[in-house]
């Protein structure tokens, strides 16, 4: 942590604060402010990846979709192999049926990393996709 720190207030609602407090105490944080900071951390990274095009970015996409829309595993797989400089590694799970779960491990420009992303989100049968940043 910094050598100096600023005090902040915040306000809102009791249930919030309570889902706090559990958190604090099932996780064994010292303080509700470590709590909060350690929060504000993955809030402000998760938020700003998508910014800064033109840093360097590592971290995760993950994609939920339906294999049985027509078409759907060719253009990932034509997507990611558009994307090889930036794809470290990929992971395939089976989660039902129809439905199945893609990692896939990146590093290199955000620019890149944010078409990529934008990519797979606009196809139909693709239902989540979230870049996690490290």
């Amino acid at each position: 942590m910094a050598d100096s720190v600023e005090r902040v207030s915040l306000t809102t609602d009791p249930e919030l604060i309570d889902e706090l407090d559990a958190v604090v105490e099932e996780w064994g944080y010292a303080s509700r402010s470590k709590a909060f900071r350690d929060a504000l951390r993955l809030f402000l990274t998760d938020r700003h990846w998508d910014d800064d095009t033109d840093r360097h970015h590592s971290g995760s996409i993950t994609i939920v979709y339906d294999h049985d829309v027509p078409g759907l595993n060719d253009e990932l797989l034509d997507i990611q192999h558009d994307n090889e400089e930036v794809i470290v590694s990929t992971q395939h799970v089976h989660f039902a049926a129809h439905r199945c779960l893609e990692t896939i491990v990146v590093d290199g420009p955000g620019g890149s990393i944010r078409e990529l992303v934008h990519r797979m989100e606009s196809l139909g049968g693709v239902k989540q996709v979230r870049f996690i940043a490290v």
